[in-house]
């Protein structure tokens, strides 16, 4: 590992960043769908990745979720300070805290119908939509499409509606869903790296050291 000005860094942010960081939660009422599994499940996807120098870095995420939204440009600068790294892989969960937030899983379901007709790019683009919109609606996401930020042609356009009406993409967030509960979450957003959630700091500077020292 090489060090550089992430290093210098290291000594000031660990001593002033310890802090609880504090997310969209769900409360006691409404843990019932959580399961006991998480520690057996989570110790053995740690260790498939022992000595590989393989880092993968997952978030779960609830598009509604303020904690969420105020944490995605840490994310994704963290995700293109590593985009030419092989090693580094960045994976996106959807976790809908659908008791509290309305319309979270409306939300992921547009959220990968974009992906689906536009890629990558287009999740991207139109989660970051969903995070600046200070008043979400089914209304809303139906005519995200429209917006020229994510240059949709009017057939991907038509694509993406029908996508979203016929909620296609229902599989992929109910895995997700699913995933989360067998690591007993109980709030967004969640960081696991290599499989064990990571507790520390969410700024920057200590998330890239902390990916960093895992690359060797």
């Amino acid at each position: 590992m090489q060090y550089n000005r992430y290093t210098v860094a290291l000594s000031t942010t660990l001593l002033s960043s310890f802090f609880f960081f504090s997310g969209c939660n769900l409360t006691d009422q409404d843990t019932s769908i959580l399961t006991e599994k998480t520690k057996a499940y989570s110790q053995d996807f740690a260790k498939s990745f022992e000595g590989t120098g393989k880092v993968v870095v997952e978030e779960f995420s609830d598009v509604e979720c303020p904690a969420c939204r105020r944490f995605a440009p840490t994310y994704e600068q963290l995700k293109k300070a590593f985009k030419t790294n092989k090693n580094v892989e960045f994976r996106y969960n959807h976790f809908p805290l659908e008791q509290i937030h309305k319309y979270a899983y409306a939300g992921s379901l547009a959220v990968e119908c974009a992906r689906l007709v536009g890629g990558e790019t287009a999740r991207e683009e139109f989660l970051q939509l969903a995070f600046t919109e200070k008043k979400l609606s089914i209304d809303f996401y139906r005519n995200a499409r429209k917006n020229p930020t994510l240059h949709f042609s009017p057939k991907q356009q038509e694509e993406f509606l029908k996508c979203f009406n016929e909620k296609k993409t229902d599989p992929i967030i109910k895995n997700h869903k699913q995933e989360g509960v067998k690591r007993n979450l109980r709030g967004t957003p969640t960081l696991y790296i290599n499989g064990e959630e990571y507790k520390g700091s969410r700024d920057y500077d200590t998330l890239f050291l902390e990916i960093n020292s895992k690359l060797q």
